[in-house]
């Protein structure tokens, strides 16, 4: 009984250790990522989705696709544009009844009805409600209590929850829709909790990627750690793209134990929805150097 009680003893300790190294090493002072390394990331990350164009094309992930149109209209790229014009023409040129069409062009109107997005995620849902500032949604249960910055406190298993409600509260400012000092109030709120996040969970995988983004385009892009953004440089995968999946001990055959959401053994991949954001991320970093260099 004494060794089992040992052994277990000497497990905690070292899962104690590791996820102290993994916290300190997370929060670490590290000088930032240079324009030069920014743009070379940016660019490493333009070229996986011009290389990727007929897989990603079918991704009818619409707030994805927002960002590729965002980062194309920041930076000017031709190739960002051009694969949102590919886009914009398969889905929205030819639906113009898509609920979805006003995230891309604010000006534009689509008639939602409550049914119409009943059964689509709680955040889709509110982001819709953000876009349109619909009266009707408004008062829709499961939306009108995510315009409150304490949400997610009922959510602790879902890491994206701040990250998805901050993207509504944005759009929501984008759509001058509501009370905007509040607003500006619950966004301030947010952006602590999504730094908090960062501060603790030394994972570099989707959702790290979607924090310091969320960070970046809420306007507090000085609470961003330098040893952030190079985590996520260094995550870059050779293709140019990032994967969901954080490989730590490599068991051979190119898999990994790693984690994403939870510890698991795979091959890391990369994939559109962390290198979509990824793209956004870096054109507004980049941008931002340029324009603050004049």
């Amino acid at each position: 009984m004494r060794i089992l009680l040992r052994g277990i003893l000497a497990s905690v300790a070292i899962l104690v250790l590791n996820g102290a190294y993994f916290i300190w090493n997370n929060n670490r002072t590290t000088p930032p990522p240079g324009y030069e390394q920014l743009s070379i990331t940016l660019e490493n990350s333009i070229l996986w989705l011009v290389d990727n164009r007929q897989e990603i094309i079918d991704d009818r992930n619409s707030f994805l696709w927002r960002m590729i149109q965002r980062a194309g209209d920041i930076t000017g790229d031709t190739r960002l544009k051009t694969l949102f014009a590919d886009y914009a023409q398969r889905y929205l040129n030819k639906h113009h009844n898509n609920i979805w069409r006003p995230l891309f062009y604010p000006k534009s109107w689509v008639p939602v009805r409550v049914e119409d997005i009943a059964r689509l995620p709680d955040y889709n849902q509110y982001f819709v409600y953000a876009y349109t500032c619909d009266r009707d949604l408004a008062e829709v249960p499961e939306i009108a209590a995510q315009n409150d910055p304490a949400f997610c406190d009922q959510y602790p298993l879902r890491p994206a929850c701040a990250t998805h409600q901050m993207m509504g509260m944005l759009l929501l400012k984008r759509s001058h829709c509501g009370d905007p000092v509040r607003l500006d109030s619950s966004i301030k709120s947010l952006q602590q909790r999504i730094h908090t996040q960062l501060t603790w969970d030394p994972r570099v995988v989707d959702v790290t990627m979607q924090r310091v983004l969320m960070l970046v385009e809420s306007g507090a892009g000085d609470q961003v750690k330098p040893v952030w953004l190079q985590q996520l440089v260094d995550a870059q995968r050779p293709d140019g793209g990032w994967s969901p999946f954080m490989p730590l001990i490599p068991v051979g055959g190119g898999r990994s134990l790693g984690i994403d959401t939870l510890p698991r053994i795979r091959s890391p991949r990369s994939t559109f929805h962390t290198t979509a954001q990824g793209v956004l991320l870096f054109s507004l970093l980049t941008e931002s150097i340029k324009h603050s260099a004049h």
